[in-house]
């Protein structure tokens, strides 16, 4: 009689792999209420942002202000309108939504979701530049968010062998 050794069909998770997903799970839970608050409450945010925008620039008419600093300013300025806060928010929230779904995926060690997470953090990483254009406040909101998710993608790069 030939008796067979059960074998393990459920790959184990990593300890690694497992915090960075935590993580993501926060990060993108956390991202994804901040998308709606931020969407309803377009107007609000806005106007608070405009007048204290109006009130540094009041400051910088009675200094010997730069004039890139002035021009700066006004790009910023442009890009907090309600309707521009509005894209973002749509933007990010399909950002976290894929970033999300990637995670879950790669939690349950399927190697699509590496890939969701890239197309989420692209997502990310170029909607300042469609939102607020390729001038220097698009170019930093979009190196900002990409440095943090070109870390994440590596670590996960780090763990695509586990997944299948």
């Amino acid at each position: 009689m030939e008796t067979t050794l059960p074998t393990n069909s459920n790959p184990v998770r990593s300890t690694f792999l497992t915090v960075i997903c935590v993580l993501t799970f926060i990060g993108s839970g956390l991202g994804i209420v901040g998308s709606v608050r931020s969407y309803v409450g377009a107007d609000t945010i806005s106007s608070i942002a405009s007048g204290a925008m109006e009130n540094a620039e009041d400051k910088m008419d009675q200094k010997d202000t730069p004039n890139f600093v002035r021009q700066i300013f006004s790009s910023l300025t442009a890009g907090l309108s309600a309707d521009n806060i509005r894209k973002s928010s749509i933007l990010k929230l399909v950002s976290c939504l894929l970033t999300l779904l990637g995670a879950i995926m790669m939690w349950n060690l399927k190697k699509i979701g590496f890939y969701l997470y890239i197309a989420g953090t692209i997502v990310l990483v170029i909607s300042p530049i469609v939102i607020l254009g390729n001038g220097l406040p698009g170019i930093m909101g979009a190196g900002g968010t990409g440095l943090i998710g070109v870390i994440f993608i590596v670590m996960y790069g780090v763990n695509l062998k586990e997944m299948k």
